[in-house]
């Protein structure tokens, strides 16, 4: 299972990054093995993509390559997959804030 899951993370480098893999050995569909996966891995694995004929997992990934090969517009993962300047910013600061408490907390201690 561990190898399995450093597959996929091989295909998966970065947030734009997208891959197929396909579990194509029926043990995945099995609980004690799935639930060796990393969790962001079982989430994609619903009841409705398990224990395909090659066809139908032919089918699905065709239709997630057609999805993925459309214009994805930056502004619409802003916010989600992308963080925004505003967001950058407030990480930046709150890193800040929080590195200055701890120079403090030593201090004190």
């Amino acid at each position: 299972m561990r190898h399995a899951a450093q597959c996929v993370g091989r295909a998966l480098r970065g947030k734009t990054d997208y891959g197929i893999m396909c579990f194509a050995d029926k043990r995945f569909a099995r609980m004690d093995k799935k639930g060796k996966l990393p969790k962001w891995i079982q989430e994609q694995m619903g009841s409705d993509v398990l224990n395909l004929s090659t066809d139908e997992c032919v089918q699905i990934c065709k239709r997630f390559l057609r999805k993925m090969a459309q214009p994805f517009p930056r502004e619409d993962q802003l916010g989600l997959s992308l963080l925004s300047s505003e967001q950058l910013q407030r990480e930046e600061t709150q890193s800040k804030i929080e590195h200055k408490i701890q120079k403090v907390e030593v201090t004190i201690s």
